[in-house]
């Protein structure tokens, strides 16, 4: 929580602040991501007159989500531009699909989150990250429905390296093993919405505890993100079909495997062994 963040820019930043906007702020928010290309040569007066606000309100949004005032936005605005980082927006799965059409679509919103979720982290503290998790003397992975499943997948692949790790999916046991932590522990809380009132209270008594908390989530400014250590961005593109969580387990997935791989890297030798030994005792189990 004392550690110097780093955050994204331009489009990904108004995304991952989206879900925390006052209903004025979110208006201002929705004529940009829409029509980004206009705003950067937009006055504040025409821009708040597009967006039916008030030139306070555009002022203050700018304020909210971290920057000085609505120069400087503009100006990273115009960088994206330059860079040809802008965007894409794909169509949504509608009932009459054909299943070519929703193969087609499914991708593309995969490779949508991807490849935000690669930029969000290229600005993130990601080393600093890999440093928690090596240091950590226990890890523990929580998360409920679809990032309790990305939590499950965590715990698979440290034990694999022979990290002490751990998955606590339900509030009960995370409660419990949160009483006990300390300052030599860390949890890694995966959370899309960063608003889950049970993953919040056991985080709390993890903060309470002394132990390090590090966040996955894709909303910036939702209460997981105040009381992390350090803070890993997602960007998920939803479907209709929001319960299943298509995009955001993905990059999820796709945040852990950066995390893993760069824990393991850091003890290349000792990754190996522990890989061949579970590799070994895994093949007793295969049909022949």
């Amino acid at each position: 929580m004392n550690a110097k963040r780093k955050f994204p820019h331009g489009i990904l930043r108004i995304n991952s602040y989206l879900e925390q906007l006052k209903p004025a702020e979110k208006r201002v928010a929705q004529y940009i991501l829409a029509n980004y290309e206009e705003v950067i040569h937009l006055s504040i007066t025409k821009l708040a007159r597009a967006a039916d606000v008030s030139e306070a309100t555009v002022v203050k949004f700018c304020q909210h989500i971290g920057y000085s005032g609505y120069q400087e936005l503009k100006i990273m605005l115009a960088q994206v531009e330059q860079s040809g980082e802008q965007e894409r927006i794909y169509g949504e799965i509608e009932a009459d699909d054909e299943i070519e059409e929703i193969i087609d679509k499914i991708f593309q919103i995969y490779d949508h989150s991807f490849q935000n979720t690669k930029k969000l982290l290229k600005q993130s503290n990601i080393k600093e990250a890999i440093d928690l998790l090596i240091n950590a003397r226990r890890v523990f992975f929580f998360g409920f429905g679809a990032s309790g499943i990305v939590a499950e997948d965590s715990e698979l692949k440290f034990k694999r390296i022979n990290y002490s790790a751990e998955a606590l999916i339900d509030n009960h046991r995370q409660k419990t093993m949160a009483s006990l932590l300390s300052a030599e522990d860390l949890v890694v809380a995966i959370s899309d919405s960063g608003r889950t009132r049970e993953l919040m209270e056991s985080l709390n008594i993890a903060r309470n505890a002394g132990a390090k908390i590090m966040a996955i989530t894709s909303n910036m400014g939702s209460p997981v993100t105040e009381i992390a250590d350090t803070i890993l961005l997602t960007s998920s593109k939803e479907t209709p079909f929001r319960g299943s969580a298509l995009a955001s387990r993905m990059a999820q997935l796709a945040v852990i495997d950066v995390l893993f791989l760069g824990a393991a890297a850091d003890k290349y030798d000792q990754t190996l062994e522990a890989l061949d030994k579970t590799r070994v005792v895994m093949q007793d189990s295969r049909i022949k």
